[in-house]
């Protein structure tokens, strides 16, 4: 059985230190898009909110069929 040097621990420590850095710079990017899809889904929300209150008025709210 090969021996474990203290060398040997230090290398394996950085490559898992790398690694966790490359982590971590990849889950920044995955929040700031999600970030950035979360908005653009609530301006096209806001959006098709606006165009259904312009073409149907208060119908749904109304009638009590929309709960928007």
């Amino acid at each position: 059985m090969a021996e474990v040097t203290n060398e040997m621990l230090y290398e394996e420590m950085l490559e898992l230190d790398e690694r966790s850095k490359q982590t971590l710079e990849s889950l920044e990017e995955l929040v700031s898009f999600m970030k950035e899809t979360n908005r653009e889904f609530a301006e096209g929300q806001a959006r098709t909110e606006a165009l259904k209150k312009k073409l149907f008025g208060d119908r749904f709210d109304r009638y009590g069929a929309y709960c928007g």
